[in-house]
């Protein structure tokens, strides 16, 4: 099953879900407390894929106008030879993008900046027992999160965004995702790439 598969699935779930349909079939794994040790040990088995959807979660594109939203889908895939256990948290305490234009690293937006800071120094994270065990399957990719890099500009959605408006020009962008809620290693993906056009 290719990424673009799997990200329509996810599309339909996430609809479904706002249409009243609150569960997360085949994603969340049973009711109990999985220890940081233990996701971390699973973590060499578990691969992180992102690729990039249009705007509000819509197909898959490489392409983006200025001051659109630019979200992005990320996969996850356990390689082992038996179900293993990750974490979903939040983007604030799981993701790490890097984005790159003409080679260099974009910062985030000051906000963001600072929110990172004061999580990391408050360890709100810790603190509000934040996140769910979620049961990965034995080579079963399964889209598990999304990640919004920009919001949109001209009709803001609300969403919480890492950077500032992109200007045109092509960006390439990996993230590292922490497999356990709140601590433990973090994961690089795949890196690739998009364009922004006036």
């Amino acid at each position: 099953m290719d990424i673009a598969t799997i990200v329509l699935i996810a599309i339909i779930s996430a609809l479904s879900a706002s249409a009243g349909n609150s569960t997360r079939p085949d994603l969340a794994g049973p009711q109990q407390q999985v220890s940081e040790n233990a996701l971390t040990d699973q973590a060499s088995g578990i691969q992180i894929t992102i690729a990039t959807v249009g705007p509000m979660l819509g197909p898959p594109t490489n392409s983006y106008k200025v001051g659109e939203q630019v979200p992005i889908a990320i996969g996850m895939t356990n390689t082992v030879s038996q179900p293993s256990y990750a974490c979903l948290s939040s983007d604030l305490y799981q993701d790490l993008p890097r984005l790159r234009k003409n080679g260099q690293l974009l910062p985030y937006t000051k906000w963001q900046s600072d929110f990172l800071l004061e999580a990391q120094k408050d360890q709100t994270c810790q603190h509000y027992d934040v996140g769910e065990p979620m049961l990965l399957r034995k080579n079963e990719p399964a889209v598990v999160d999304f990640l919004i890099l920009v919001d949109d500009s001209r009709l803001p959605t609300g969403a919480l965004y890492w950077y500032d408006p992109l200007t045109p020009g092509v960006y390439e962008l990996s993230i590292q995702r922490r497999i356990g809620c709140c601590d433990g290693p973090m994961i690089e993906s795949n890196k690739i790439s998009f364009e922004v056009v006036p």
